[in-house]
C-alpha cells in the first residue's frame, strides 16, 4: 500500500490511525493507494481500491483477462455456450 501525504506533514503516528481507520473498512490487500489530505483541523481520507481482474477459463486452464487474448482465443470465447443451469437435460 502507497501513503500519499498531500497539503503538509503528518507524523508517524497520525499515518498509522488513518491506516487503522481504513483497513477497518478494506483489507490492507485490496488499498492500492492511500491518500491523505491534510486541512487545519481533519485528515480526509481516500483511497484507491486494487483493480480486480477478470480471470476466465478456457480448455481446463485458468488464463489471464480476455483482452490480452488473441484474436482467436477471443473468437473462441464469444463462440462459446453458457452451460444451462436449473434446465431438465431430454
Amino acid at each position: 500500500m502507497q501513503i500519499i501525504v498531500i497539503n503538509g506533514p503528518l507524523s508517524e503516528r497520525e499515518q498509522k490511525i488513518c491506516v487503522r481507520h481504513m483497513t477497518a473498512k478494506y483489507p490492507m490487500s485490496a488499498i492500492e493507494k492511500l491518500y491523505l489530505e491534510v486541512h487545519e483541523d481533519y485528515v480526509d481520507v481516500r483511497c484507491t481500491l486494487h483493480r480486480c481482474r477478470e480471470l476466465r477459463k478456457m480448455g481446463g486452464y485458468c488464463i489471464s483477462e480476455p483482452a490480452t487474448w488473441n484474436h482467436a482465443k477471443q473468437a473462441e470465447l464469444r463462440d462459446t455456450l453458457p452451460n444451462a443451469i436449473g434446465e431438465e437435460l431430454p
